[in-house]
């Protein structure tokens, strides 16, 4: 069950003219974005910060049910990464849409499946009510076919340096299709935090993980991951 809430990092309540919607992917907990809502507030003003969970909210569960919500949210995705348009990209369209009556900036940012989820809505709500302008951003997510339509110029997929795994899934581009020939507007690999390797590499990227480079200067993984998102897409700030 798709669950929602508004960031207590928000600099804005009404008539904003930014809004900015995270989308989680599966076995996410509800403080997962907060280092990178933090950040956002930093950088973007007016700006209210909406969280989005299409897969439900982690937060509660036992090893048991834990067990039970990650199979379910895996067939989910599976459904997800094969057609165009779900229930949850429905559900997902409407939440934006309550938000953005006074937006002059839209800004989606999805996490692992939620980056699927991000793009969908983003292109169903211009298909369907003509809401232009919307920036996709998917952090760490599967690939799955893309048309080559001019909606995937404000698209862009942002991986790290260290093998991920749910970045290996799937491919932009379906073999022999004319319609599925597809990228992204931009494709770009970050440097995180190298002590993470694996699935603690994935879960990650939004966390403020601090870490020191080569150089001795100081990073964290949300810092850098959204001065990277205000660096491709400034607003009006």
């Amino acid at each position: 069950m798709t669950e929602t809430f508004i960031s207590s990092n928000s600099t804005c309540s009404m008539h904003c003219r930014t809004v900015v919607y995270f989308f989680a992917g599966v076995l996410t907990y509800r403080n997962n974005f907060e280092a990178a809502a933090s950040e956002i507030a930093k950088r973007y003003r007016n700006a209210k910060i909406v969280m989005i969970f299409p897969y439900g909210i982690a937060n509660g569960t036992t090893r048991t049910s834990l067990i039970r919500l990650l199979s379910r949210q895996l067939t989910q995705v599976g459904y997800d990464l094969t057609r165009e348009q779900s229930r949850r990209v429905t559900i997902a369209s409407g939440i934006i849409r309550e938000h953005v009556a006074d937006a002059d900036h839209i800004i989606c940012i999805g996490h692992s499946a939620g980056g699927v989820i991000a793009y969908r809505a983003g292109l169903y709500l211009e298909k369907k009510y003509g809401l232009k302008g919307v920036q996709i951003f998917a952090v760490g997510s599967p690939k799955f076919h893309l048309k080559d339509i001019p909606f995937n110029e404000r698209f862009t997929y942002i991986t790290g340096q260290n093998p991920d795994r749910i970045t290996q899934i799937g491919r932009w581009r379906k073999p022999g299709s004319r319609v599925y020939q597809g990228r992204p507007g931009r494709e770009i690999q970050l440097e995180f935090n190298p002590a993470h390797v694996g699935w603690q590499f994935h879960a990650s990227y939004f966390l403020k993980s601090a870490w020191t480079d080569s150089n001795q200067v100081f990073h964290t993984n949300s810092e850098d991951l959204v001065s990277k998102i205000h660096e491709l897409y400034p607003g009006d700030c």
